[in-house]
């Protein structure tokens, strides 16, 4: 690999954990001073997506990532790939989601509408806007350089959920396979829809039905106790149909790159 792909690969990484911890280090110093207020937690975290977006255009740019990324000027091909992800998901988190608490206000409704959309752009332009992207570049737009970055890219996604790991090891390890397998859905949608816009707008739309319930209640010092491997077992169960979309997804495309590269072939034979 070249220098310039490892100094752009520990830049973000670098760059995007120390938000993440910025952001972890402002919430408890505010805990810890005794501000509890939902708005002004929201807020801290809207900034720190904020700052993880202009990083990621920037070296979305930098790097000349902008087509593979879905960013260009193009049209979403096989939009009806996105309807799994957004009917799944949200319909998933209706089930487990409280009704918005009483405490919520119009003020703190539209911060919380605000700090979804933020996320959603946020952790599609990181993830799969670049990191994904920039796999890709290097790895070649072969099936087996896009699907490796794909893989790497979602267990990246994974991994950074346990920044905190203040679920005990069961818990943890049902948030990794949580977030790498629906990272692992996304990736593989966005390189076949060819457009990340659709994406962002469906993970905003799920962190809103996932975090409805939550809308204006004051922030505690979360206390979390160890999860029960039960309490794991089942979230990896209810998340596995993103995972089996995700590798159905996966082998089509194989197919479809094979029956292409035949198409090439015959053509090339008949023309010589």
């Amino acid at each position: 690999m070249q220098p310039r792909f490892w100094s752009q690969l520990s830049l973000f990484a670098v760059t995007f954990i120390a938000i993440l911890m910025l952001r972890e280090f402002s919430t408890h110093l505010l805990l810890q001073n005794g501000i509890h207020d939902y708005q002004i937690h929201t807020a801290v975290d809207i900034a720190a997506n904020v700052l993880l977006v202009l990083i990621s255009i920037i070296l979305i740019n930098q790097n000349g990532l902008r087509s593979i990324a879905g960013l260009g000027n193009v049209k979403t091909e096989k939009w009806y790939l996105l309807l799994f992800p957004l009917f799944y998901l949200v319909g998933l988190n209706l089930l487990i989601t409280d009704a918005p608490s009483s405490q919520a206000t119009m003020a703190s409704i539209a911060i919380f509408l605000v700090n979804c959309l933020s996320i959603g752009f946020a952790e599609e332009l990181t993830i799969r806007g670049f990191l994904q992207s920039f796999l890709i570049k290097h790895f070649g737009k072969t099936k087996k350089g896009v699907l490796s970055a794909v893989v790497l890219a979602s267990v990246f996604f994974g991994l950074v959920h346990l920044i905190k790991f203040d679920n005990g090891l069961y818990g943890e390890m049902a948030q990794l396979a949580f977030a790498s397998f629906i990272g692992l859905m996304f990736g593989i949608v966005l390189v076949l829809t060819k457009r990340i816009y659709p994406l962002i707008i469906i993970h905003a739309v799920v962190d809103l039905f996932a975090d409805l319930g939550e809308v204006g209640m004051p922030i505690q010092e979360k206390l979390n106790e160890a999860g029960s491997l039960e309490n794991a077992l089942l979230i990896i169960l209810l998340t596995s149909p993103c995972l089996i979309y995700a590798l159905v997804l996966m082998v089509r495309y194989k197919q479809e790159e094979q029956q292409e590269k035949q198409l090439e072939n015959s053509s090339a034979a008949q023309m010589s």
